[in-house]
């Protein structure tokens, strides 16, 4: 907070500062009375504020992973955001260990969905291939994660964890090496000790396990499983098949995030954003807009749920004011749809306060003047999302989807299954008493 003017200058520097050095926002709080001010100094050290350089590791923490990795006979390499910019560095290490590449939903956008080594996710967001080979190689490299489910994370310890951020290190799982250091410059200096490793067995099962997950997820994409209902997949399918090469992904928060995430196949080009660390629901739409204000001449694409979007309806007035082409989806189901299943998968009935009537959200688009389009008929879906990606404005495509529809889970354990069920009978019997 800038109090006074004098304040003004070291405080612009301060949070440029922090902005770089956080790679994040930096908000500064200004009075009325102090903003119009006159400042009689110019903010300091202008050229000491630049991007946070990469930082390379210490060169014994190097020869202990190499040692660590020669030794191990089977490894996984899990990707997060900050192995951004270190994608030349993963494939080749893959190549060399002979090692399958798991993503967080924050880097899947860093290799196209088609590059054989690149596995898919790790959870619910994420497939069997990433959740069991994590699980099951004797040594896992995590690289510039800070991945929070530990209950997908190994427990035997055997991990190398290559952070920038010290503090980040070990606090998710037990690790055996951290290594202090940017993922770029630790894989080069990892690569000039590595050997290539011979056996790729352990690949080569993963891949299997991805190509049996790939056709699930294909199968349950499919338009024509169903007459006269969409399913979220097939919408999310659609979408990502439709979008530009080089599009901006943008996904709200909740059980669109699963249809979103695991049914994009991206091209390596594109870009995937979202609320992420946060996961607060109803921010898709600003970010939708705040990514098309940058580049209006960029595909901005956000798949939102109904009710996240109903959260921040009237914001959909700002890209119609300034002109901004944004594409927003919103999935129709009527509810809450992740509140539903954390509450069926604890065994409890969804109560009446997850569910809620919508608006006719095409509708409402034309009534803030721009383009509306409405999916219900899985026959022409894919014709009406072509249509409304092509449409020269702002414009909203509201898909109506099944609402019971389950997402894909890598491994659905008794006591969930048994969970499920025992709810979808308190909710029959619901029905039945009225």
């Amino acid at each position: 907070m800038i109090g006074a003017a004098a304040q003004a200058p070291g405080v612009f520097h301060q949070a440029i500062a922090a902005a770089y050095g956080l790679r994040g926002v930096a908000h500064i709080n200004i009075p009325p009375d102090v903003f119009a001010a006159k400042v009689g100094t110019a903010t300091p050290s202008i050229p000491t504020l630049r991007p946070r350089p990469e930082v390379a590791p210490a060169s014994e923490d190097i020869a202990a992973a190499a040692a660590l990795i020669a030794g191990a006979g089977t490894i996984a390499l899990f990707c997060g955001a900050g192995a951004r910019g270190a994608e030349a560095e993963l494939v080749a290490l893959s190549e060399r260990l002979k090692a399958p590449l798991m993503h967080t939903y924050r880097a899947q956008d860093l290799l196209a969905y088609t590059h054989p080594s690149w596995i898919g996710g790790v959870g619910l967001i994420g497939g069997r291939a990433g959740v069991d080979a994590v699980r099951d190689a004797d040594l896992l490299l995590m690289l510039g994660t800070d991945y929070p489910y530990v209950d997908f994370l190994p427990k035997h310890g055997n991990v190398i964890q290559v952070d920038e951020r010290a503090l980040a290190i070990g606090r998710r799982t037990r690790v055996g090496l951290g290594i202090v250091g940017s993922v770029k410059p630790t894989l080069r200096m990892l690569l000039d000790r590595l050997a290539q490793k011979d056996d790729g067995a352990f690949l080569a099962e993963t891949q299997d396990k991805r190509t049996t997950w790939d056709t699930m997820l294909d199968a349950k994409a499919d338009p024509s499983r169903s007459t006269g209902i969409i399913h979220p997949q097939a919408v999310a399918r659609a979408i990502s098949d439709a979008a530009a090469d080089d599009a901006i992904v943008v996904t709200d928060t909740g059980e669109v995030t699963l249809w979103a995430a695991n049914w994009l196949r991206q091209t390596g080009r594109q870009r995937i954003t979202g609320s992420f660390n946060n996961a607060a629901v109803g921010t898709g739409l600003g970010l939708a807009i705040g990514a098309q204000s940058l580049d209006r001449d960029r595909q901005v694409v956000a798949h939102i749920g109904d009710g996240g979007f109903t959260m921040l309806a009237g914001e959909f007035m700002t890209a119609v004011e300034h002109k901004l082409p944004v594409k927003i989806v919103v999935y129709d189901n009527s509810r809450w749809g992740l509140v539903h299943l954390e509450m069926e998968g604890a065994g409890l009935p969804a109560t009446g306060g997850s569910s809620f009537p919508n608006m006719d959200f095409a509708a409402f688009a034309r009534a803030c003047g721009a383009a509306g389009f409405t999916a219900r008929d899985p026959a022409t879906l894919s014709a009406t999302v072509r249509e409304f990606l092509a449409s020269p404005g702002p414009a909203i495509l509201h898909a109506i989807v099944d609402p019971d529809e389950l997402p894909a889970m890598a491994h659905i354990e008794p006591g969930q299954a048994i969970g499920f069920g025992i709810a979808k009978v308190k909710e029959a019997f619901a029905v039945l008493r009225g």
